[in-house]
């Protein structure tokens, strides 16, 4: 007589889908924006105090707040997802996750992460961390439909957790994380522009106004990318010509940052290239 598994059978199921649903989860944290956010968080931080107790309590939190800002953005944006080729396969199109986990665990891990900062680091840093999450969990995502300036907002709040680790050392307006801050600020426009032109027609089907989707020609779109690449070179440079960073960091900054403002010149001047691509 054959012997049936169904026990067995609804155990592998369960765990299947536990698997399923926590890699769902893990994604809505886009794990390598998450894992950039605390990196230039903790070379502030290490910058002021290269030695601290503190200093795994200010990775735990920026990671937790960080990946709760993210997962937060994947939810507003949701419906946005599914309408655009480059963003459908994200859990919350997918049906990997239901809406209302999605949004429980967004608000777990930003809550979370701010609580390990404040209890275990300072206030202060805490502050920045609500900062960066109401930036761009809250007003950013939402701003896309309303403004081209919307972009900026996001640049800002990507920018700020070298303040948060500034913060958590206890020197927030330290010049190296404010140095970090502002090339953060200057790099992200450029690299959001490129990939809002690359994909335009998602962005204006899925009703974005940032403003690759509304500049029909891409000449506003490559004139700001151009300029904020400009912008990157003495921002990036400023420590070694004041004499804080040696020669090496120098060189490396101005080939760097050379390159890259070559790159935005490209499309700057590309004129019809730009237009078709």
């Amino acid at each position: 007589m054959a012997v049936t598994n169904y026990p067995l059978a609804s155990a592998s199921a369960v765990r299947s889908a536990w698997t399923e649903t926590l890699r769902a989860l893990l994604a809505l944290t886009k794990p390598q924006l998450a894992v950039m956010s605390v990196l230039t968080a903790m070379v502030a931080f290490a910058t002021v105090r290269p030695a601290s107790e503190a200093a795994f309590a200010t990775f735990a939190g920026t990671l937790l707040a960080a990946a709760g800002a993210l997962s937060l953005n994947q939810w507003w944006e949701r419906q946005a997802d599914a309408q655009m080729r480059r963003t459908r396969g994200r859990p919350l199109p997918q049906a990997r996750v239901s809406p209302v986990v999605a949004l429980g665990w967004s608000i777990g891990l930003a809550c979370a992460g701010c609580a390990v900062l404040v209890v275990w680091v300072n206030a202060a840093a805490a502050v920045v961390a609500a900062l960066t999450i109401l930036i761009y969990g809250v007003v950013y995502t939402p701003l896309k439909r309303c403004t081209r300036w919307a972009t900026e907002v996001g640049a800002v709040s990507g920018a700020l957790p070298p303040l948060l680790g500034n913060a958590a050392a206890g020197e927030l307006w330290a010049a190296p994380g404010m140095v970090i801050f502002g090339m953060l600020l200057c790099w992200q426009m450029p690299h959001f522009f490129s990939i809002g032109w690359r994909h335009r027609a998602d962005y204006r089907a899925a009703g974005f106004r940032v403003l690759p989707a509304v500049d029909g020609t891409g000449r506003r779109t490559a004139g700001w990318s151009l300029f904020y690449a400009a912008l990157l070179v003495p921002v990036s440079i400023a420590p070694w010509l004041a004499g804080e960073l040696g020669v090496i960091y120098g060189v490396v900054v101005a080939l760097s940052g050379g390159g890259f403002f070559a790159y935005a010149w490209q499309f700057f001047t590309a004129t019809d290239r730009r237009e078709m691509a």
